[in-house]
């Protein structure tokens, strides 16, 4: 599985916070699609958030998480 290793650095009001992002091919792989798909994605305006980051298209993986959280659960077992 991917892990998100990149970091991002603010300073502000004092205190440093650091924020993990994914690069397109880890959320990919995250997510078990290909990197077309997530750029398909990002035309539509679909799937997770993102942002430009030095050039390249970066995931957070916090916002990541929210996103998974509020897509619509299926399947179980019927009783």
């Amino acid at each position: 599985m991917a892990h998100a290793t990149q970091t991002r650095e603010n300073a502000g009001a004092g205190s440093v916070s650091k924020q993990r992002f994914y690069s397109e091919r880890d959320l990919a792989d995250v997510l078990g699609v290909s990197v077309k798909t997530l750029q398909g994605w990002r035309f539509r305006g679909k799937g997770p958030a993102w942002r430009r980051l030095c050039g390249s298209v970066r995931y957070s993986v916090d916002e990541f998480d929210k996103w998974v959280a509020a897509q619509p659960g299926g399947g179980g077992v019927a009783v």
